[in-house]
């Protein structure tokens, strides 16, 4: 296990050498990657001894009239022969003109290493329905890149993945927008050559879970997410798990804000709550956000259970969130 721990440390040092001020990306903002990873990584899917079924709704900057609320539908599960599906269904109000509605189906491998260690590799496919309103107040009547009205498009992309995971440990990557498509919404109608495209992400993840006694555990978590033209932000994510039934949580993301959080499971449901301190210049207009998840985990009987992404199944104990 320590030399689980090394590796993860040095791979997350590694990553972090890079970071920079941040700035803003095109996918849209969570907390909790923890509790579910899955919506951070299609590799994941299949990867747990249950079929969590997850719900988790964001308001960003609360308070603040028009601020961007995210909500995600999820859930995933094995097949046999190591393969495993999942699917998720969301919906991104950026907070203005902007909207998105999309559906990400994902599939999944894995490869037992070991009794302890697996790796899996993941793919998903992505439809994403913009929305743009131009019933806007704006300087310029007669500019013309707004034409007035709603604006509507319809785009597709894919996202990899990878992760190696095992005893009490996981790492990996996911590239998001890996086809870089164009939204279909062109800035201009008369200015060509700029077709609004996505630009390919990169997140690189991992967490490791430390058993102090039979009623305590500490799990530390990192996530980098950088584009290839903006700087690395880093998130950073303390949970201490009580009984593996309760737990509370600090971190903080890099240039945005600082995080504390708090949830449990009783059963099959579990539910968790984090309250962002924004830390930056958008204070001014509100100083917090939220995050709300409600999870449902459907016991299986068929697919893999040898290797798993949630750790305490691994050593015996009673299953978390994730």
């Amino acid at each position: 296990m320590n030399r689980h721990f090394h590796t993860l440390v040095l791979g997350l040092a590694f990553i972090g050498m890079g970071l920079g001020t941040a700035t803003a990306q095109q996918l849209f903002r969570r907390s909790q990657f923890m509790t579910n990873s899955f919506l951070s990584n299609p590799a994941i899917a299949g990867t747990l001894p249950e079929t969590p079924i997850t719900m988790t709704f964001r308001n960003q900057w609360t308070g603040f009239e028009g601020a961007p609320e995210t909500m995600t539908l999820s859930g995933h599960t094995a097949l046999p022969n190591n393969v495993g599906v999942g699917a998720i269904v969301y919906s991104d109000d950026t907070g203005g003109a902007i909207k998105r509605t999309g559906v990400e189906l994902a599939g999944s491998y894995t490869i037992d290493l070991n009794n302890y260690d697996a790796v899996s590799f993941g793919l998903s496919l992505l439809a994403n329905q913009w929305s743009f309103d131009n019933d806007l107040d704006v300087w310029d009547v007669e500019d013309p890149a707004l034409q007035y009205g709603l604006e509507q498009s319809l785009s597709f992309d894919a996202q990899f993945g990878m992760m190696v995971f095992g005893d009490g440990y996981a790492f990996g990557f996911a590239i998001p927008h890996l086809i870089q498509s164009s939204t279909g919404m062109e800035s201009s109608s008369i200015v060509s050559g700029n077709a609004n495209e996505n630009y390919r992400h990169f997140r690189f993840m991992g967490h490791y879970s430390y058993q102090i006694n039979n009623d305590f555990r500490l799990e530390p978590s990192a996530m980098v997410r950088l584009t290839e033209r903006t700087p690395a932000q880093l998130d950073v994510y303390m949970r201490g798990w009580f009984a593996d039934m309760a737990w509370v949580a600090l971190g903080f993301r890099t240039n945005d804000a600082a995080i504390v959080g708090a949830g449990g499971q009783y059963g099959p449901v579990g539910l968790s709550y984090t309250y962002d301190i924004t830390s930056t210049s958008a204070s001014y207009f509100s100083p917090h956000s939220h995050e709300v998840t409600l999870t449902y985990f459907v016991p299986r009987s068929s697919g893999f259970n040898a290797n798993s992404m949630n750790s305490s199944r691994i050593l015996g104990r009673n299953r978390v969130v994730k």
